[in-house]
């Protein structure tokens, strides 16, 4: 008897299953940007080059990885929830990171690493202007009985979806950072949940740390009039390269551990399109 389709793929999920290992699934792209800009892309725009489709929370608003070992990779919904996709397990700028992946049975977050997975995405320079950037989804017969499901909705030809929206990425990043410039603009809101004072302390710490760092321009930290516990911070800087530095550094630590357990916030990086003042009106 002819086995039928679906009988043949229940089979080989099932050797590949009873074997004690899922086979990594690795793609690859080539994107034509220096290799600290790929690397600077990845990690700081996962909201845009991160599939749709692959979301925990309602009406997805912003996705972060956060830039340090132990450091979370997660989500947040319109509504302020918060779930993490997993942990940063290394952060070797500008040439790996990895990351936990925590999926569970019918594509719903895992809340601890236990049963998760390893994203592993290296980048290699092959000349002053070219990357290319390996993704591997690695150990995931952790995942357990669902294992071989998530690998064969993995699989497929070179580079998959998420590398292809990444490539994307750089290019229109690429291109926009071409015809602007080089200088950033961080764009931060605070929700306080705790004392509004303490928060303003903690900022002022905060922005004297900075304030130390190369590529640091000014910190302007704006209170709404309307609603005392939310704040906006406008934080302009040289290039988007020492912003990442400055933040990577183990001296930064405390100071967003200090933050964070005083209000949630919702960064975002801009660069100059347009510039009005008297001067430049009349």
């Amino acid at each position: 008897m002819t086995a039928t389709v679906e009988e043949t793929i229940m089979s080989e999920l099932n050797t590949v299953q009873d074997s004690n290992t899922v086979p990594d699934v690795r793609k690859k792209v080539v994107v034509e940007v220096p290799i600290e800009r790929a690397f600077a892309i990845f990690a700081d725009y996962p909201l845009e080059w991160f599939p749709e489709k692959h979301v925990f929370v309602e009406n997805r608003v912003s996705l972060v990885i956060e830039p340090r070992v132990g450091g979370r990779y997660y989500e947040r919904g319109a509504d302020g929830t918060e779930i993490a996709w997993g942990t940063v397990v290394e952060w070797d700028p500008p040439k790996r990171i990895v990351l936990t992946w925590r999926v569970g049975p019918g594509w719903q977050p895992i809340y601890d690493d236990e049963k998760a997975s390893f994203i592993e995405v290296d980048f290699e320079a092959l000349g002053p202007g070219r990357t290319q950037v390996a993704l591997t989804h690695a150990q995931l017969h952790r995942h357990g009985e669902i294992a071989a499901g998530i690998h064969a909705a993995l699989a497929g030809p070179d580079p998959g979806e998420t590398l292809a929206k990444y490539r994307d990425v750089v290019v229109r990043r690429a291109a926009a950072e071409a015809s602007t410039g080089t200088a950033v603009t961080l764009v931060n809101s605070f929700t306080v949940n705790g004392s509004a004072d303490e928060f303003e302390k903690a900022f002022a710490e905060t922005s004297a740390f900075f304030a130390e760092q190369p590529g640091f321009i000014e910190h302007s930290l704006l209170k709404k009039l309307d609603e005392p516990n939310a704040y906006v911070n406008v934080a302009r800087w040289t290039d988007h390269r020492s912003l990442r530095q400055a933040v990577a550094k183990p001296e930064f630590q405390p100071h967003e551990t200090a933050l964070r357990t005083l209000a949630t916030s919702s960064p975002k990086l801009f660069s100059v399109c347009f510039t009005a003042s008297p001067e430049t009106v009349h």
